[in-house]
């Protein structure tokens, strides 16, 4: 495999490609493999869309997005912890980061 694209992808997206490419993975890509198909809570697609949505909707960076669709916190004190320095943060977004995780939960 080489690089064709650079960009922040949630584990679901990454269990994606590398089933798309099962068959040539070395040892280590293998490894990787596993770990994205017993850690990914999402589907590909939906893990895709509730970035995008994060992004577009709550107004947050793609790295954070992607952090949050892995993990699917599940309430607002949850989601804080994933904004670090960026604490003082109103808490109608953070009920709207959550109503969107939501929407998206029930594919798990």
């Amino acid at each position: 495999m080489s690089v064709t694209n650079k960009r922040e992808i949630t584990v679901a997206e990454a269990r994606k490609l590398l089933m798309d490419k099962a068959e040539e993975l070395d040892p280590l890509q293998r490894r990787v493999l596993e770990y994205t198909i017993r850690f990914s809570k999402l589907d590909s697609d939906a893990a895709a869309a509730l970035t995008d949505e994060l992004v577009e909707k709550a107004k947050i960076d793609r790295a954070l997005a992607v952090q949050i669709a892995n993990c699917m916190p599940e309430t607002v004190p949850e989601i804080r912890t994933f904004l670090g320095r960026q604490r003082i943060v109103a808490e109608d977004t953070l009920t709207g980061i959550l109503g969107i995780i939501e929407k998206y939960r029930v594919a798990e």
